[in-house]
């Protein structure tokens, strides 16, 4: 018997979802080329590995006696491969940075054009994720470093350090007079708010704050997209309720700031695996970071 990796990989996970269509969806191919390998796999194997009609899919008794087996080989061969990564990116002056989607405009352009003046043949890969993807991707070693916001649970696996603290505050266009100047949830809610989506950081932090308000919290848009808010701010449709970072005033010309007294504030910072030793280039990116929010929070 020889089976791949992959097909590994189809056999656990069609046995996790009993659903072609969401293995197909999972793995990226059409139900078709999914029921094609599957027969390839129990011809392979030698026995059948699901029962199925059109009404259900479920796992024979043979497929039951090894599953297990299958899921910790696959287990074991996708952390291997994770590892194989990160060592490569080690090696080839590489690394891997994930950052929310409000760090990674505001802070990430500066943290790339510094380490490149310092390394010019260095490689920084970026990712944008949302909310505790960040995370995810750093324990998954598919990063080596996570920028987000401290959430409230700890995270016993991993190290965090606060590189600075940021205020909310309220974006809107120049024309737009603001009387608000208290973080005072109910009076913000009267505001025609723009937000980010729900499940990114920010809106979880806001939603936390005026929920500690028994206030609800329903902005009249809720956008991912940082420039698509700016642009919606400059004409008009709606004020931003966003740390401080999430937009810059030299580059989103028209986009006026107004401060909050007594307004929620956020930690940013950076984590990394806790058994994580860093390469010369990770390092210089961990303590590059550490001057950028230094100058950040003077």
């Amino acid at each position: 018997m020889n089976l791949t990796p992959r097909q590994l990989k189809i056999f656990v996970v069609l046995a996790e979802t009993l659903s072609f269509q969401k293995t197909a969806d999972k793995l990226h191919m059409t139900q078709p080329t999914l029921s094609k390998l599957l027969k390839e796999i129990e011809t392979t194997i030698g026995m059948k590995l699901f029962e199925r009609s059109t009404r259900m899919v479920r796992l024979s008794q043979e497929g039951q006696d090894i599953l297990e087996v299958a899921r910790q080989i696959t287990l074991r061969y996708d952390q291997g491969m994770l590892e194989l990564n990160e060592r490569m990116r080690d090696r080839h002056n590489r690394v891997a940075v994930a950052a929310l989607p409000t760090l990674a405009a505001s802070l990430l352009p500066q943290l790339i054009k510094n380490l490149k003046i310092a390394d010019p043949q260095a490689h920084i890969d970026v990712y944008d994720p949302i909310a505790n993807e960040a995370l995810q991707l750093l324990r998954e070693r598919r990063v080596d470093i996570a920028v987000t916001a401290m959430g409230n649970d700890g995270s016993p696996d991993l190290h965090y350090q606060e590189l600075f603290t940021e205020p909310f505050v309220l974006f809107h266009s120049h024309r737009t007079r603001i009387d608000v100047t208290r973080w005072i949830p109910a009076e913000l809610a009267r505001l025609p708010l723009i937000s980010m989506a729900p499940g990114t950081s920010v809106r979880v932090l806001t939603e936390r704050a005026f929920q500690s308000a028994s206030q609800p919290f329903d902005p009249v848009y809720s956008l991912r997209d940082l420039n698509t808010i700016a642009r919606f701010v400059q004409n008009d449709c709606g004020i931003a309720l966003l740390p401080e970072s999430s937009l810059d005033q030299t580059v989103h010309h028209g986009v006026a700031k107004t401060y909050l007294q007594g307004a929620l504030t956020r930690s940013v910072g950076m984590f990394i695996r806790r058994e994580y030793r860093a390469s010369k280039l990770a390092q210089q990116t961990l303590d590059e970071l550490r001057r950028l929010g230094r100058d950040r929070q003077s």
